[in-house]
């Protein structure tokens, strides 16, 4: 028996009209997985107004709205090409995908997220008769014009390995942050095989734009030898300690208000703490995040 659930967890936001989860005939086969979420800007709409009305032409001329099961039935899936385990869809997105792959004859499980994401986490817990993939993540947004919004849009795999994605449901926010939860699991019917599961969690978190980022090197007696500067798109992702004991990396933004504030974190040299910034490039609503060593 195959299990659904989605959740929606945003801290002042409010729910954009969504879709449910589809398939060319129907709801998506028991025997396609879920795999993961595609996430746009945007919401896709892959409904197949032309066969609706050659369907449904006698009972159209009363008028009314499309119900949910025509919507579902008349919905159309939007297969990717899949090349050295990368998923590509003809729409703009940032995938975020732990699909099955053949590598070397054997099957695996491969992770599969674009640029825009950070902490992504793959797991894979096994029961005696459950498999379950967990797939986390973080996104960023722009929270600069007052609003952001995501959606996100199950990814399914079938048993020939094609995958597929349908229209998901959007959230929306001011500030803040939102959390957008997926699960699927589903029973084995063969006795002493495993059935499998899948959890997705994505957290997206509003930021204001970076004005610029600021380097601070100090010797172990506290004495500042330098401080450097950069754009944004400029930050390195290895400085050179050059004989400092630690640094301070200094983000220069706003808050939820709109206030200038500094964002400050203290790294010591050689350590494996990183520091995150972000990059927004023009026209876009999602940070390119890099994370700098102190080396």
């Amino acid at each position: 028996m195959k299990k659904l659930a989605i959740a929606l967890i945003f801290a002042i936001a409010l729910m954009l009209p969504g879709c449910s989860l589809l398939r060319e005939d129907g709801e998506p086969a028991d025997a396609d997985r879920l795999v993961g979420v595609y996430i746009t800007e945007n919401y896709i709409d892959s409904f197949d107004f032309e066969a609706y009305v050659q369907d449904n032409a006698s009972s159209l001329s009363g008028g009314g709205e499309i119900s949910r099961e025509d919507a579902a039935k008349y919905t159309r899936r939007i297969y990717a090409e899949i090349t050295d385990g990368k998923t590509s869809f003809p729409i703009e997105g940032i995938a975020f995908i732990a699909a099955r792959y053949e590598k070397d004859g054997e099957s695996c499980t491969g992770s599969d997220y674009g640029d825009k994401l950070a902490d992504v986490h793959l797991s894979i817990n096994v029961s005696d008769d459950m498999e379950t993939t967990v797939l986390t993540g973080k996104l960023f947004a722009d929270s600069g014009a007052g609003h952001m919004s995501a959606y996100c849009n199950p990814v399914y795999q079938q048993a020939d390995g094609r995958v597929y994605l349908v229209p998901g449901e959007g959230v929306s926010a001011n500030m803040g942050s939102m959390t957008h939860s997926l699960s699927e699991s589903c029973e084995s019917a063969k006795k002493g095989e495993r059935g499998y599961g899948m959890d997705i969690t994505l957290e997206v978190e509003g930021r204001r734009p970076s004005e610029k980022l600021a380097v601070l090197l100090y010797s172990a007696e506290g004495a500042l030898l330098s401080r450097t500067e950069y754009a944004p798109e400029e930050m390195p992702e290895e400085i050179s300690a050059e004989g400092a004991a630690w640094a301070v990396f200094e983000d220069y933004t706003a808050d939820y208000s709109g206030e200038p504030q500094v964002i400050r974190q203290l790294i010591a040299a050689g350590s494996d703490e990183g520091f995150l910034s972000l990059h927004l490039e023009p026209g876009e609503s999602f940070y390119t995040p890099r994370t700098t060593y102190l080396k």
